[in-house]
């Protein structure tokens, strides 16, 4: 078989295999499909295109092309949209023709490594917009559906065969000619990466148990209103039963009826029914109100628990955007709940604030830890008193316990790397050297002061206006 046939058979078993996959996922049905066409280059018009990469003793990609009107027909949000962002609405277009494509892939590049092996898939990648290939060699199907055009491509780079056998080689040499330009980078970024990725996991632990334990507990009795609702539903219908029959008797007043319980029901002697089911079913159909709104209840404080979490673990995402330091402090507390027990001790001084330009998730963790130590530290008794305050400029975030406090020696090396002053097993001691890494790239200053057997006092300034420094080389080593 000839390497043109190859590439037909190829587009041809993944345009096959696309189809019927968007039916399975999507009910989406083929009206009608073209033939294979060849070109140099992959051309599309259409706006909304996801690809995967492939790469081995060959290297090319499969793309699915599609309207992004179309995408939205795909995956069945037309006419919903109302409530959504353009935003909300593409993000989640992505995951569900990602995800499509993603299992396409997953079933095609069986045959392709049957004539070309070793090879590695990448994750899809996604373009709004035009998108511009240089010599590529391409076949394409289109299928016409229901809901629209999605066009199929299929590419394979045959300029790179020759270089695939070398390719351990060429590899070799670009590392060895990179090698000391990344030399006095590599052990700056694996420093940090640890660091972020150790308190990452502590904090995972940390936050895991909690939040099972907060949404165990509605949960719970969700699940024992459901339980109950379904016996009262039994009720329900029993009772209805019986009054059907009793309708029954009003257009025939000989006739007997025999109620659920086997029992004959009569109107003539003015008797109601005695069963216990209907002596019970005003109190039934009350309590199943109940039930309903305490299920519901429970429902909101598991979806406002999830989306905390969500809020809170969004670490990398978003960039830099407008926020209120108010709500990160607050739902920061939220997330934390659990863990710190009783929140009774910590009292809120929050002043009015300008918006302010930064990393919600970044600066959502710098409170979790600030507050955190300093709950962990105060006595039962004891008071933490988290205040906000501000002015067009910067603003401000002061925790102050009444806890155990921290010696001069120790207040020293609070920002240091793996210093603690928990015991063994307590903490990380990474916390607070995480904290110091955001706040000084948001261009803001952390402060701790402390007096032993008195308290601590962390204060938190962040420039209302996005800075986002970098270390200097420096500074970066003093700090690791």
């Amino acid at each position: 078989m000839n390497d043109t046939k190859h590439l037909s058979d190829h587009a041809q078993t993944y345009e096959e295999i696309a189809e019927r996959v968007f039916f399975e996922m999507f009910g989406i049905s083929t009206l009608d499909r073209s033939d294979v066409i060849e070109s140099n280059s992959l051309k599309t018009t259409k706006n909304f295109i996801v690809s995967i990469y492939y790469t081995g003793t060959v290297f090319g990609e499969y793309v699915i092309a599609m309207d992004e009107a179309t995408a939205q027909r795909v995956i069945g949000l037309e006419g919903s949209l109302f409530e959504q962002t353009q935003d909300e609405v593409r993000e989640m277009i992505c995951d569900a023709i990602s995800e499509t494509l993603n299992t396409i892939v997953g079933e095609a590049i069986v045959q392709l490594q049957e004539t070309h092996a070793k090879l590695t898939v990448t994750a899809p990648r996604v373009y709004f917009g035009e998108i511009r290939y240089p010599q590529f060699r391409t076949r394409s199907i289109t299928m016409q559906t229901q809901v629209g055009e999605i066009e199929c491509y299929f590419c394979l780079d045959s300029m790179r065969l020759d270089l695939a056998t070398s390719y351990d080689e060429a590899m070799e040499s670009l590392v060895e000619i990179n090698s000391k330009l990344k030399a006095a980078n590599r052990h700056l970024a694996e420093q940090q990466a640890q660091l972020v990725h150790s308190e990452k996991m502590a904090s995972i632990g940390i936050l895991a148990s909690g939040v099972a334990h907060e949404i165990n507990n509605p949960l719970f009795f969700v699940d024992t209103n459901l339980n109950a609702l379904c016996e009262y539903v039994h009720v329900i219908e029993s009772t209805i039963s019986d009054y059907e029959r009793l309708c029954a008797t009003l257009l025939d007043c000989n006739a007997p009826v025999i109620g659920s319980d086997g029992n004959e029901l009569s109107l003539l002697d003015g008797k109601a029914p005695t069963s216990k089911q209907h002596r019970d079913i005003r109190y039934v159909l009350n309590d199943t109100k109940v039930l309903v709104s305490e299920s519901r209840d429970g429902v909101i404080r598991i979806k406002d628990i999830v989306k905390s979490l969500k809020d809170f673990s969004n670490l990398d995402r978003g960039g830099i955007v407008d926020a209120d330091l108010n709500a990160i402090v607050m739902n920061a507390v939220k997330m934390l709940q659990t863990t710190l027990g009783d929140t009774d001790k910590i009292e809120f001084q929050l002043g009015e604030l300008a918006t302010m330009a930064c990393n919600v998730g970044e600066i959502a963790q710098v409170c979790s830890i600030v507050i955190l130590n300093a709950v962990q530290a105060t006595p039962n008794d004891g008071k933490v008193f988290v205040t906000t305050n501000g002015d067009a400029e910067e603003s401000c975030l002061i925790v102050d316990d009444t806890g155990s406090g921290i010696s001069a020696e120790d207040l020293a090396q609070i920002f240091d790397p793996f210093f603690t002053t928990k015991a063994e097993g307590e903490g990380t001691g990474l916390g607070l050297s995480i904290a110091y890494g955001i706040v000084r790239t948001h261009g803001g200053t952390i402060n701790v002061e402390s007096e032993l057997g008195v308290g601590t006092k962390v204060i938190v300034r962040l420039p209302n206006e996005s800075v986002q420094e970098e270390l200097d080389e420096a500074e970066c080593d003093a700090f690791i």
